[in-house]
């Protein structure tokens, strides 16, 4: 049988090719993290006492290496994610939460109009996420739907939203629908919502030349990339949603944006929905990029 040192530093060695030294470390910590259910004290304190792996663990733990070596994302290896330091549940088929839509929550939980919102729509909801956040750290609202067209994502959102209720107490609707259908249905809900969010898929496919294996071989394109012809298209979709009396009068459109379109999202929106109807603020990222979008909307 191996200590957990000597599979920690072995792990590290056989990630090498696709991974920094100290990334490699902290995937390897955090692999026999999950294999023994520790958290991170626990598993230097065993470290330095020589502590042994089981055969089984030893086995599990190859079985995630090969995963990792065929470029499997970690999250998927692990089955979570983590979204503002809680853990959630993701599997192939569905978008990994990224650190910018963190932001864009945290952004609209901190929003001085936070505690007035009673009703929001999350479209494109993928692992559920931001609507699990929002209503989460959102306890005045009293009804939170999420959109999503994907049966594979609905099945995971479905699975952290059950987590999120038995936690909580909070409830999420989930909404098996394409965006583009609901528009061309034009049926506004009798109480219009008071606050729209969404994360679509916003990366132009001639991009993809420059990401990783780990996103282009495993991560869902269906949640990852804007028509070609249109990489605006699903801004324009949830656009109409707002013109056609989804979102009240005085309410909140937060959007998670690519960079390389934030302007023309922006000039889109207003466009369809009005000038003189809405007001928009393009807010940039930890990193100084043009990600989000906030619109107010005044009235029709």
């Amino acid at each position: 049988m191996e200590t957990i040192r000597q599979v920690e530093e072995a792990t590290i060695l056989r990630l090498a090719p696709e991974y920094e030294p100290a990334e490699a470390r902290e995937i390897a910590r955090r692999l026999i993290e999950d294999l023994r259910g520790l958290r991170r004290t626990d598993l230097l304190l065993l470290t330095g006492k020589d502590t042994l792996l089981s055969p089984e663990e030893i086995t599990k733990l190859e079985a995630a290496l090969s995963r990792l070596e065929a470029a499997e994302p970690l999250q998927y290896v692990l089955g979570s994610a983590t979204f503002l330091d809680e853990e959630l549940y993701v599997a192939p088929g569905v978008l990994i939460p990224r650190p910018e839509t963190e932001e864009l929550a945290q952004l609209i939980l901190q929003h001085t109009e936070a505690s007035s919102w009673r009703r929001l729509l999350d479209v494109g909801t993928g692992s559920g996420c931001l609507a699990w956040a929002l209503a989460k750290h959102l306890p005045q609202l009293d009804q939170a739907i999420a959109l999503e067209v994907s049966s594979q994502a609905i099945s995971i959102a479905q699975e952290n939203f059950r987590r999120l209720y038995e936690q909580s107490g909070r409830e999420v609707y989930l909404w098996h629908e394409d965006l583009f259908a609901l528009v061309e249905a034009h049926t506004p809900p009798p109480t219009p919502l008071d606050l729209i969010v969404s994360n679509p898929p916003y990366i132009h496919p001639s991009e993809a030349e420059d990401m990783t294996a780990h996103v282009l071989l495993y991560e869902p394109h269906l949640a990852l990339f804007a028509p070609e012809e249109s990489p605006l298209a699903y801004y324009t979709a949830i656009g109409q949603l707002v013109r056609q009396g989804y979102l009240r009068p005085g309410g909140s459109l937060w959007l998670e944006l690519n960079p390389l379109y934030a302007e023309q999202t922006r000039t889109a929106l207003l466009y369809i929905i009005g000038s003189e109807q809405a007001e928009a603020e393009l807010i940039k990222d930890m990193s100084g990029k043009n990600r989000f979008l906030h619109l107010t909307y005044h009235s029709a």
